[in-house]
């Protein structure tokens, strides 16, 4: 059965391509994951988001774009696609599991490297980027499992680093550190190739840098809130809070692609 919408639906699905469309005006992209809209929909400085009520769909009232409000996005930018407002592909979805990409050309040198991040609306960004410079692009849910890094051992013949994208967040500033150690306890017998774990955002001196607001966080263990608090102890950052990978999208100019072929095209081993 079709859906039916309502005028509350128009409505706020309108307001979704407003900020989609100022988006492309200002940044020159027209591909962005749900993260990178709302951090930007929070950096906008317009009064219009819409407060309706009754059940019509009146406009009651408009003001600023809160940071609770984004519990409800995901609806929103579902229903501006159905109703054509934005382009169906606008909006990059996660896929869960965990997908490689492996360039047609691998780069040439001593070193082999690849890019692992745990958030696979990325993908479409960073694989033409990761292809350029011959890297292999790995995406995973939550952390690596066991099958990942066996595939990783399968596939590496020399030196690798891994270069690693997550949020800095409770669990995602240790996906380095905890990756790491898994695939050294998983090394098969007899193997000699070594593989190094570099974490290249976000860190915390970039959310300095880069001023990029941090926002309430997820739900996790107590260790994992604890781990975190002393992480961020020297810079000053609330560990109550996260910086979205995302806002890479709308705070580093050219978005994630640009952050991730510039290091690419300078020395990984330095990072």
């Amino acid at each position: 059965m079709n859906e039916v919408y309502t005028e509350t639906d128009r409505t706020k699905s309108r307001w979704v391509a407003k900020v989609y469309n100022d988006f492309v005006n200002e940044l020159g992209r027209s591909r962005t994951t749900q993260g990178a809209l709302f951090c930007y929909a929070l950096k906008r400085n317009a009064s219009d988001y819409p407060i309706c009520g009754g059940f019509v769909g009146e406009i009651r009232i408009t003001r600023q774009y809160h940071e609770c409000d984004g519990e409800k996005l995901p609806k929103w930018i579902r229903k501006a696609k159905e109703l054509g407002f934005i382009p169906m592909d606008a909006i990059l979805d996660e896929i869960p599991g965990e997908i490689i990409f492996s360039p047609q050309k691998l780069k040439r040198g001593q070193d082999s490297v690849e890019v692992w991040l745990n958030k696979s609306s990325f993908n479409p960004l960073l694989h033409p980027v990761c292809e350029t410079h011959g890297v292999t692009l790995v995406s995973v849910s939550g952390r690596a499992s066991d099958e990942a890094i066996k595939a990783l051992y399968q596939r590496c013949s020399s030196r690798t680093i891994i270069l690693c994208l997550t949020d800095l967040s409770p669990s995602g500033a240790f996906f380095d550190a905890d990756l790491y150690t898994n695939i050294g306890r998983s090394k098969p017998p007899g193997c000699n190739v070594e593989i190094l774990v570099k974490r290249i955002g976000l860190k915390p001196e970039q959310v300095l840098e880069l001023k990029i607001p941090m926002v309430a966080g997820r739900a996790e263990s107590k260790e994992d809130r604890d781990r975190f608090k002393r992480y961020l102890k020297p810079y000053g950052l609330d560990p109550s809070k996260i910086a979205e990978l995302d806002a890479l999208e709308v705070y580093y100019r050219g978005g994630i692609a640009a952050f991730l072929d510039e290091i690419l095209s300078t020395n990984v081993k330095s990072y």
